[in-house]
């Protein structure tokens, strides 16, 4: 990837529309936009900055004309990309698109690879790295939370807190510094005990951050969660009411379910990958069988299980059995049918509560206990603890790493300052620490941790 190449693609979807838009970027793009587009009027986009002007796209062999369209052109730095940059809305057909972009190639632009105008930007300082992870996620965004956590992001929240820590950590550093060069001289506008307050409040804004993973990588990787049970305890009348819609066959035969149902839905503060499994049982029929080994292996990469027990009957053996299928800490315990009345005695109560992190009440066939429920997960996965689209909130395992290591070098800073180690030896930490924190906004980053993130952007963005 040439950096310094004017580029062009189709930042619109694919396939037959209303209207399409061609993106350009790069220090020709006036001089390619001028082959491709001849204005109806007098004045010519690259002399109008930031405004459509109307015209048609030609041909830059032969002057043909290929649509009428609208042409912007945003000059530099005021563009997505902080380059000259333009775009040409004409009509959505798949030809006529492709005709558009293959005239701006033909006029010498390159074509653009995956995220390379969010690089760009990146690049040329209009965005952070943070910022254009956000873009990415606001792509893919298919649930209202993971919506505000994007918009929230790309908006600046989660860059500006890291800044502040960083300027914070830095004054700790400058008044270090001038102890190490100034033994004699008293130049630091800190005292040592104002230093080491700085880098452990440093140091806890760091924390905080890092307590914001759980709930943002829920809200936007998803949780794999597993509706599980024996046959007929109401698994899918639990997922259709998670998924609000009549997804799963209900009836009254058990065995109905057996293949594995999925949908992704938001419950509960998170995104939830839900899937609904066949009863848990032995059975002679082979198709139920390979319906009940297919639920044993969701269960065993889930990383969420709700167990649906039958309230209105005692427990199995094999209930009891299935429940060492999957680990107390990552599952939630349904007792439903509570609208019929409980039978379970104190024994199996304890057994529910004891093998699983929670336990609600619940009747699935008419909601009651659904509000139960969703706190139970939002419990699970701290969904309390931050607010998403309102605070800064980290989402990638790549930012939680530099993060993590950030904290590491504080604590060992904050206990190097306790016991009196050298000024240089604590400047040291801080700076790795700094290197960390910087990175995970893009300020130092690796080549190939750039390169990552933006391969898995769409051509056009």
């Amino acid at each position: 990837m040439n950096i310094f190449d004017t580029v062009a693609a189709v930042s619109t979807p694919r396939g037959k529309g209303g209207v399409a838009v061609i993106r350009i970027s790069g220090k020709d793009t006036a001089r390619l936009l001028s082959r491709v587009f001849r204005p109806a009027g007098k004045v010519s986009p690259a002399e109008a900055p930031r405004r459509a002007v109307f015209g048609s796209a030609i041909s830059p062999a032969d002057g043909s004309t290929i649509d009428s369209v609208l042409a912007t052109f945003f000059a530099s730095p005021a563009s997505y990309t902080g380059e000259d940059m333009a775009e040409i809305s004409c009509h959505g057909g798949v030809l006529v698109t492709r005709q558009v972009l293959s005239a701006v190639l033909a006029a010498g632009a390159r074509h653009a690879e995956a995220g390379e105008f969010t690089r760009r930007a990146f690049v040329s300082g209009k965005l952070t790295l943070t910022e254009a992870e956000a873009v990415g996620e606001l792509l893919d965004a298919d649930t209202s939370d993971r919506l505000k956590l994007a918009s929230s992001a790309l908006g600046g929240k989660l860059s500006d807190k890291l800044k502040e820590t960083g300027d914070q950590l830095l004054g700790a550093m400058t008044a270090l510094y001038a102890t190490i060069d100034y033994p004699e001289e008293d130049l630091a506008d800190m005292s040592s005990d104002e230093v080491a307050s700085a880098i452990e409040s440093a140091r806890q804004r760091i924390k905080r951050l890092l307590g914001t993973y759980k709930r943002g990588r829920a809200v936007c990787e998803g949780v794999r969660c597993v509706i599980c049970g024996r046959p007929n305890a109401g698994k899918s009348s639990l997922y259709n009411l998670i998924v609000g819609e009549e997804s799963a066959i209900v009836t009254d035969i058990a065995g109905t379910t057996r293949d594995v149902l999925r949908e992704r839905v938001s419950f509960g503060g998170v995104t939830l990958e839900l899937c609904d499994t066949a009863g848990l049982r032995d059975t002679d029929d082979a198709v139920e069988s390979i319906g009940v080994d297919r639920a044993k292996n969701e269960i065993a990469s889930a990383e969420l299980v709700i167990a649906v027990f039958d309230g209105s009957c005692h427990l199995t053996a094999e209930e009891m059995s299935d429940a060492s299928l999957y680990n107390r800490e990552s599952a939630i315990a349904v007792i439903n049918k509570s609208d019929v009345g409980c039978v379970l005695d104190s024994d199996e109560l304890d057994f529910i509560e004891n093998r699983h992190a929670k336990a609600v009440y619940m009747s699935c066939a008419d909601g009651m206990g659904t509000e139960a429920l969703e706190g139970a997960i939002s419990e699970l996965y701290d969904a309390g603890a931050c607010r998403i689209g309102e605070e800064a909130v980290i989402w990638s395992a790549r930012q939680q790493a530099e993060l993590q290591r950030a904290e590491e070098y504080l604590r060992e800073a904050a206990d190097a300052l306790s016991y009196g180690e050298a000024a240089d030896a604590v400047c040291t930490l801080c700076e790795g620490a700094l290197g960390h924190l910087m990175s995970t906004d893009g300020r130092g980053v690796t080549e190939e941790i750039v390169s990552g993130i933006f391969s898995r952007f769409c051509v056009g963005k």
